[in-house]
């Protein structure tokens, strides 16, 4: 397969949005094979969260519109994470190719070296998780990582096999789909911490708030000097291509900026619509 990977910065975007691109992507994966690297931003505060979660048992609904924060469920599995304070990135892989170890675990491993990678190239000293035996993940369609799912149900309160973590605490997570066409592995890396009504909001829990701001962290919180958006995201993306080019004896793939496909963007509006945006997807039991 082409050593060629897309690499992709879109603006922001609304949460049913960002989560229909990211299935457009992994659509177009059948007809144009491609392994992408997208980082993207929200337009607004959102949660996101896992395929298995009822959300509405977690969380107060009505108190997260009435901040305006939007809900939207995501393919691949896990808890709640908070976005907009964060940068997120999504990773589609087609099967075949090479650098991207087949296992669960093992590509789970391979992001987060990747990730480890890129946060300590800007000073930030980072290490993985060294919880064993939760990694999750499946090799099936239906099966999904599961290993941030703790009580309250954040993928911020607990560390999983592979996270990363600076000091103790949680600085990004993944979770992530496979089918018959590749995988899709969604992440986050907390750029800067939501403001504390916010980590509220995230359960019902009243307690929930100060767990989050126990056991997680952020680049900006770590650092001595503020680190850029787009400074993190370079950092990450270097680090990918070292650790792909370790699993692919020293080749490692060449990223080459791009943008959606006029295929992918009209699928992503209407996945947006019919999909990601109603209360069938987001709210079923």
């Amino acid at each position: 397969m082409d050593t060629n990977w897309r690499l992709l910065s879109t603006s922001k975007h609304r949460a049913a949005m960002n989560m229909a691109i990211d299935e457009a992507m992994l659509l177009q994966q059948k007809s144009t094979p491609q392994p992408t690297l997208r980082f993207y931003d929200w337009e607004q505060p959102a949660f996101s969260f896992g395929y298995f979660q009822q959300i509405t048992a977690e969380v107060d609904i009505e108190a997260c519109a009435a901040r305006n924060v939007e809900i939207v469920r995501r393919m691949t599995g896990g808890g709640t994470v908070i976005h907009g304070w964060d940068v997120t990135y999504t990773l589609i892989v087609p099967h075949g190719t090479r650098g991207m170890p087949k296992g669960i675990s093992a590509s789970y491993r391979t992001i987060s070296d990747s990730l480890l990678r890129g946060v300590r190239r800007l000073g930030i000293p980072a290490r993985r998780s060294d919880i064993s035996g939760v990694s999750g993940g499946s090799g099936t369609e239906r099966e999904q990582r599961d290993g941030c799912r703790v009580a309250p149900n954040s993928c911020l309160a607990q560390s999983a096999q592979y996270d990363v973590t600076c000091n103790g605490k949680k600085i990004a997570g993944v979770s992530q789909r496979r089918n018959q066409i590749g995988a899709m592995y969604q992440g986050y890396i907390a750029l800067d911490m939501p403001p504390p009504e916010l980590l509220e909001l995230t359960s019902k829990q009243p307690e929930h708030g100060r767990i989050l701001s126990e056991k997680s962290t952020a680049i900006n919180i770590e650092h001595s000097t503020p680190v850029a958006r787009k400074q993190l995201e370079g950092a990450v993306a270097s680090g990918f291509a070292e650790v792909l080019g370790t699993d692919n004896c020293g080749q490692q793939p060449t990223w080459v900026a791009g943008e959606l496909s006029h295929e992918e963007l009209e699928s992503a509006l209407n996945l947006a619509q019919t999909k990601y945006a109603t209360a069938e997807w987001n709210f079923r039991r």
